[in-house]
């Protein structure tokens, strides 16, 4: 339910109790579902990981391009996300649903036309943008030309989770993304591997599980929104007309977001056409490193969805010293949850890599890995929660120019000077990948207390 003790006048401070039992209580779902996605990520990758090297290796290169269709309907998200929070804190619920049926078709709309795009082009996608060549390529179109069709449903359920965030629900996100995981992980197991009269699918096997799961978990999140007790509901497609001023101004502020994943996507894609030519041993290494790391930062991810959330909500009700409050008390929690988690990454390595796949070279190469990135955990969470607080006061830009700035000018070109210049290889990759993010982090502090995220407006 939408925390209205967080809704307040300006003026008025909540106790450090009340502030942190409403951080609780939006923290603690969200955080959940994201350690929901995280293990059952881990478990999809440890099922593909004992088919082979080049399985994880295809599965990941295919669900880069999955990730930039993405990030495009990700930009309705985030601005749905920000003006039903500002609408819920100034308490202005009808407003609220009239934006959250707007991102909702418009969202639809945009995924129905790309997703069809993906299967038509899958294996030149996979040939153009990563070099794919020999099984490799084979695995990794036969993945992405029956993924995609998951695509609609995925996001539907991103944008519906969205408007909840914004009113202040993370329970009904949990919940569903609870059903969706465990019907994926069933389905996962028997498609992938058989069972009984059904045979094993392998790859393709993953990718229908998904498909099935998704579409599952998109009809429970329309049902939720069109239930009239919700926090933010409505019914759904029934009187709908596009309102051009409300998706101009969820399209102002969510597009910036979009194009800050698809920076990342961009320089993943290059990245990962540098990592392949390195072998199929590191290319193993860096996407089970990448899912293994999800351990330490997907606990974290819910401060900065709560961060957005309660900026949001504090500046609808005209109060940015609350706002601030409530950044310096999730920044603390965060600060504690990350030192615990991150140790795991130092300490027992090659003990998470193992859980992933029996390869020795591959599980050597990942702890590796898993031992750098724990050393800059803290820094990465706490630019979390500070972007994610920059985006609940409208200020989406400045998050994309710190990650385009990160990526593009320090993670790509350092990956290419120090893996083939100094010979590093992919160790090279990874020096890069430290350095990029103890740079975004010092850019997100300054940012932060520097810039106009407390006073602007939203048009």
């Amino acid at each position: 339910m939408a925390t209205d003790a967080g809704l307040i006048d300006e003026g008025t401070q909540l106790s450090h109790t009340a502030m942190r039992r409403n951080i609780f209580n939006m923290v603690w779902p969200a955080t959940t579902e994201s350690v929901l996605q995280m293990l059952v990520g881990i478990v999809a990758t440890a099922m593909v990981g004992h088919i082979s090297a080049e399985a994880v290796g295809a599965v990941g290169l295919a669900n880069r391009v999955t990730q930039i269709v993405w990030a495009i309907f990700s930009a309705i998200g985030t601005g749905a996300t920000v003006l039903i929070a500002r609408s819920i804190g100034a308490r202005e619920r009808e407003r609220a649903q009239t934006v959250a049926q707007q991102a909702l078709v418009l969202a639809i709309v945009l995924v129905a036309i790309l997703a069809p795009v993906v299967v038509w082009q899958a294996e030149n996608l996979m040939v153009g943008l990563f070099s794919a060549q020999g099984e490799i390529l084979a695995l990794s179109y036969s993945y992405l030309s029956l993924v995609a069709w998951a695509m609609p449903f995925l996001a539907i359920m991103q944008v519906c989770g969205a408007i909840l965030r914004g009113a202040g629900n993370t329970r009904t996100p949990m919940i569903v993304a609870f059903i969706v995981n465990v019907i994926n992980v069933s389905f996962s197991f028997v498609l992938i591997y058989g069972f009984g009269p059904i045979a094993g699918m392998g790859v393709r096997g993953a990718a229908l599980a998904a498909i099935i799961a998704q579409s599952i978990g998109a009809m429970i999140a329309l049902f939720v929104l069109s239930r009239p007790q919700g926090d933010v509901s409505f019914p759904l497609f029934k009187g709908y007309s596009p309102i051009s001023l409300e998706v101009k101004r969820i399209l102002n502020i969510g597009v910036p977001s979009a194009f800050e994943h698809i920076f990342w996507q961009g320089a993943t894609i290059i990245l990962m056409r540098l990592i392949v030519t390195f072998g199929a041993a590191e290319l193993a290494a860096h996407q089970l490193g990448l899912t293994a790391e999800s351990l330490s930062y997907m606990p974290s991810v819910g401060f900065g969805i709560a961060a957005t959330a309660f900026v949001g909500q504090s500046l609808g009700a005209g109060n940015p010293r609350q706002a601030e409050a409530y950044v310096k008390e999730l920044a603390r929690w965060s600060i504690l949850l990350t030192a615990c988690t991150a140790s795991l990454l130092f300490f027992i390595p090659r003990v998470l890599m193992g859980w992933l796949t029996t390869d020795a070279a591959v599980i050597d190469l990942g702890a590796r890995y898993l031992m750098l990135m724990a050393l800059v955990q803290l820094p990465q969470q706490l630019s979390g929660v500070l972007n994610g607080a920059m985006r609940g006061g409208g200020d989406t830009k400045a998050p994309m120019i710190i990650g385009g700035t990160g990526l593009w000018l320090v993670r790509l070109p350092l990956s290419y000077l120090l893996s083939l210049y100094f010979g590093l290889g992919i160790m090279g990759v990874w020096l890069a990948m430290t350095a990029d993010l103890l740079l975004r982090f010092a850019l997100s502090v300054f940012r932060y207390y520097r810039g106009p995220w407390r006073t602007m407006k939203l048009i």
